[in-house]
């Protein structure tokens, strides 16, 4: 009986795999297409909006074991009272620009260093330039250039992925 419930299992875990591959396969098609029909720049907007709004997206990096957390998200911009002693320079020694952010320590222990890309839900693919005082937990802060906009921003809870791009 034991052998044949293996049998059941790994015929399970083979549809599974072949959906998948097919899923995938389809996408590679649409991609290709794609590609061919627009621009080089107009292909590199649609292929980061796809993974953008891509809702299976996360899942699958979920599925690939790459880091995702669920994080609380802000938004600052380059004043002394939201950094430090000279807030036009990152942790990262690099200049604070729009599609950087800063991440929480631990995050940063976690792999989230200097660099990396990450996919926030939602909002679009940042790149880690600085990091978070201390204080916060699964948190990361999103550079704006005003004091306006990082207000309007607000405080949201949502996923973000760790991207090997």
């Amino acid at each position: 009986m034991t052998r044949h419930l293996t049998a059941a299992v790994l015929t399970a875990l083979a549809a599974a795999l072949v959906c998948t591959l097919a899923a995938l396969a389809a996408q590679a098609s649409e991609l290709k297409e794609l590609k061919l029909a627009v621009t080089p720049g107009e292909y590199r907007a649609e292929v980061a909006h796809m993974i953008v709004t891509d809702q299976e997206y996360l899942k699958r990096l979920e599925n690939q074991n790459h880091p995702v957390a669920q994080v609380t998200v802000t938004a600052y911009n380059a004043e002394r009272s939201q950094t430090d002693s000279d807030p036009d320079i990152a942790a990262s020694m690099r200049r604070v620009r729009p599609g950087t952010i800063a991440v929480s320590r631990d995050l940063f222990d976690k792999g989230w260093v200097f660099g990396r890309k990450v996919r926030i839900e939602g909002l679009g693919i940042f790149e880690i330039n600085d990091l978070m005082a201390a204080r916060h937990d699964k948190a990361i802060d999103i550079f704006l250039g005003t004091n306006q906009a990082a207000n309007a921003f607000g405080k949201r809870r949502t996923r973000a992925a760790l991207l090997n791009i």
